[in-house]
């Protein structure tokens, strides 16, 4: 039974991917639209993300924010990617859809401490991203900000330690393929790397693996 609920999980994750990727189009605006394998691409990770989510969760509430995270996420990856920015359209309806689904459970599940956490987590976060971009000058763009907010409140709802594992992770993946690209000769010194892809792939692992 469990088997059968992830697997039709994912199934619903590749049509929810399907459907944003038809989205990305229309938020692409420097890069060449994307191709049919992107879009293909899209859809086979968000797939992935929700039966891990659905392993993860099972028939648990959490599964439904975590799942909208994924989803965005994976949109929001593929076009950092690919004009290395972060539609703020996109980011804000992650705040709200997660937002909301969060408040919901903290109704029904009497889990008011979690959501106050989750609250401040996200202004932590984005408040700790703010100073690096400004510190850095352009090396954390605004976009970077805002979705370590989105970040912040979905890692909050678990715990502290979940929202400190997710941050480092997310950092150390990104200086570990920029260390392979500069030495594979395919990154110039002091070009910027897209920063969201690294940064939601350390929250997927985060949420589906590392114990919290």
């Amino acid at each position: 039974m469990f088997a059968a609920f992830t697997m039709a999980w994912t199934g619903v994750g590749f049509l929810v991917g399907a459907a944003l990727a038809l989205g990305i189009r229309s938020l692409v605006t420097i890069a060449p639209p994307a191709s049919n394998a992107t879009r293909l691409t899209a859809a086979i990770l968000t797939a992935l993300a929700f039966g891990a989510l659905a392993w993860r969760f099972g028939h648990l509430f959490d599964l439904l924010p975590y799942s909208v995270l994924a989803a965005i996420g994976v949109a929001l990856g593929v076009i950092d990617i690919l004009e290395q920015r972060l539609p703020s359209v996109l980011v804000y309806s992650g705040v709200a859809l997660v937002g909301v689904l969060f408040a919901t459970s903290a109704i029904l599940h009497s889990r008011g401490p979690d959501f106050l956490r989750a609250l401040v987590g996200m202004a932590v976060i984005a408040v700790f991203y703010l100073a690096l971009a400004l510190i850095s000058r352009g090396g954390l763009g605004a976009g970077d900000v805002k979705l370590g907010g989105l970040l912040g409140l979905a890692l909050g709802w678990l715990g502290w330690s979940a929202l400190v594992t997710a941050t480092i992770l997310g950092w150390f993946v990104a200086a570990l393929v920029w260390l392979l690209l500069r030495a594979a000769r395919r990154r110039r010194r002091g070009s910027l790397v897209p920063m969201g892809p690294y940064l939601l792939l350390g929250a997927l692992l985060t949420i589906t693996v590392v114990p919290t």
